[in-house]
């Protein structure tokens, strides 16, 4: 419940016409100042509620500061903002002119995207408010479709508010909008600690592409939406390693696109120098060269891969004996294995069923080595360009040794290294020999290789042979140990929701032959029936479901396995080679 009501007096000034909403630090409302009798915006906060970097160095509410010096028709006019006493605690209050409107987000979500004339003038508008900003060393920190307000008494002229973010460029703030969907809108270093005017081109452009697709960038990557998560961040981050892709559907110049690509590279330097390049190359006064971006489409964020390991993993024990002493002994003691004339392994191989956990394997194998850390999918080497996954590929493998030691984990690799045949396009040819000739021992570069297929007979067998996948490792159904540890950790999850005991072992015993994805997807099923019903998940709602619910994986594809365990049994992990 908010502090005021409707008719409530605020500071002898202030009328309130009615609460709009509470806000992370405070509440809004909208006020009519009894002096002028017009209309305002009023914000109040507790001030004992704000944190420091709410305040500039004389204890003023900063947002209200450097809002109060400012004069743009592309932003907000500011009111004024004071301080009162309310039964004995200190508010702060700051107004701001109303305005007869909705915001973008509000606009788009009703009418959907907007022509493009629209989207130009919103973007023009929106940009001159922002160069206005940035010639007095102001970053603006949460430019988003929510901060944009649409005034229909102005013939729609859109206006850039909400300072609760911004701060003088020499005491530039870290701090983000931790809410849907403003999140997706901040730039990549903010996410990881660090902000500059940069910044703000990176949420100017992520704006430009809502504006003409209707989505944030890197939608389609991004497979956790979970803002309580502790993975989010990571997952946000890791979606940006994609490639960034606007659908040839979206039919405006290329010229624009190309623009809005620039303006969300990873590292800030790589985009416009500065909001005054942004505006004048989407109006065409300068133009980018294709071989511009051309060498910032692989992937440039490497990491060093830390964690649990093999510890995540309940059961495979004789898996993870295998893996440890024929793969990560040799790359963390090389000198120890090459006194026995055994060399480094190369790469290996993760196949099997899909939904088993191949990926999941892989990574936490990086984590039990902890070298650096390169995830590489289909998409992320494919190029519009001729020869420009050639390119990418070669690039690749320069950026790991550089970071070396790293370890490349490459996804999907059926995609990536088909069997050359007649039925292959040129252009697969030549990345796939790319990749054989990157390959070639790239051990004593300090590079290991990790890839997972679900299709071992689909990839090239050049790729196969020794020297390059030295060792392939077959990820087998999960066993009794792993499907009841898969069990625990989704119940977990709804902790809060779950009714009586759970017997795991008797779940575990239910979803013989089931993969790892078919246990998630029961744990998701039973959650749906109980929220659907007004129940709590309990035992007898998740054998119902498994009851209902069938192994994804059937005897014929298991028997495709078999076929690639004894063609390739002498180099696997695992299984007796002699």
């Amino acid at each position: 419940m908010q502090l005021f009501s409707k008719k409530d007096i605020i500071d002898q000034r202030y009328e309130v016409l009615f609460p709009i909403h509470k806000t992370t630090y405070g509440e809004s409302y909208r006020v009519k100042n009894i002096e002028d009798g017009l209309l305002y915006m009023l914000k109040l906060y507790l001030k004992s509620e704000l944190k420091d970097y709410h305040f500039d160095t004389n204890n003023d509410l900063l947002e209200a500061k450097i809002h109060s010096s400012l004069s743009h028709k592309n932003i907000v006019k500011y009111k004024e903002h004071n301080e009162i006493e309310i039964s004995g605690k200190t508010y702060l209050y700051y107004v701001v002119h109303f305005v007869s409107g909705e915001t973008l987000k509000e606009r788009i979500d009703r009418d959907g995207i907007p022509s493009f004339l629209t989207c130009m003038n919103i973007i023009e508008k929106i940009g001159e408010a922002i160069k206005y900003l940035h010639e007095r060393n102001i970053i603006h920190g949460d430019i988003s479709p929510l901060n944009i307000i649409l005034d229909y008494s102005d013939n729609t002229n859109p206006l850039l508010f909400d300072f609760g973010l911004s701060s003088n460029e020499a005491s530039a703030q870290v701090q983000y909008n931790f809410s849907i969907p403003s999140i997706y809108f901040v730039a990549t270093e903010k996410l990881q600690g660090s902000s500059s005017k940069l910044s703000d081109i990176f949420s100017f452009g992520a704006l430009f592409y809502y504006l003409i697709t209707g989505n944030f960038p890197w939608s389609e990557f991004l497979t956790n939406y979970n803002l309580e998560s502790p993975d989010f961040i990571d997952s946000i981050l890791n979606s940006r390693n994609k490639n960034l892709k606007i659908s040839p559907s979206v039919n405006v110049d290329e010229r624009i696109k190309m623009c809005i690509i620039k303006s969300l590279l990873p590292e800030p330097e790589m985009r416009f120098k500065n909001i005054y390049d942004f505006i004048d190359s989407i109006k065409g006064n300068q133009s980018i060269e294709i071989s511009e971006l051309k060498r910032y489409e692989v992937k440039k964020i490497t990491e060093r891969k830390k964690g649990e390991g093999f510890k995540k993993i309940a059961g495979m024990a004789q898996l993870k004996e295998d893996i440890t002493s024929e793969v990560i002994e040799p790359l963390l003691n090389p000198e120890g294995v090459e006194a026995y004339g055994i060399q480094t392994p190369n790469a290996v191989l993760f196949f099997g069923p899909p939904g088993c956990g191949k990926t999941y394997f892989a990574e936490c194998l990086a984590e039990e080595v902890g070298f650096n850390y390169m995830k590489v999918g289909p998409s992320d080497v494919g190029s519009t360009y001729v020869h420009g996954g050639q390119e990418k590929i070669k690039n690749l493998f320069e950026e790991a040794k550089t970071n070396a030691p790293t370890i490349l984990f490459l996804d999907e690799v059926d995609a990536m290294m088909p069997e050359r045949n007649n039925n292959i396009g040129h252009h697969y040819e030549t990345e796939v020999n790319e990749w054989l000739v990157q390959m070639n021992n790239c051990a004593k570069n300090k590079i290991f290789i990790i890839g997972a297929t679900n299709r071992l007979n689909k990839i090239d067998k050049a790729v196969l042979r020794s020297g390059r996948f030295d060792r392939k490792v077959f990820i087998p159904l999960p066993d009794f140990h792993l499907r009841q540890s898969l069990f625990q950790l989704e119940i977990k999850k709804r902790e809060t929701v779950i009714e009586g005991e759970i017997d795991f072992s008797e779940l575990a015993k239910l979803t013989d032959g089931f993969v790892s994805s078919d246990i998630i997807l029961i744990c998701m099923d039973a959650a749906r029936f109980a929220y659907r019903n007004r129940l709590k998940i309990n035992q007898a709602i998740l054998e119902d479901v498994i009851s209902k619910s069938c192994s994804s994986v059937n005897h014929s594809i298991m028997e495709e396995y078999s076929k690639d365990i004894s063609s390739e049994k002498r180099n696997l992990i695992g299984f007796n080679r002699n």
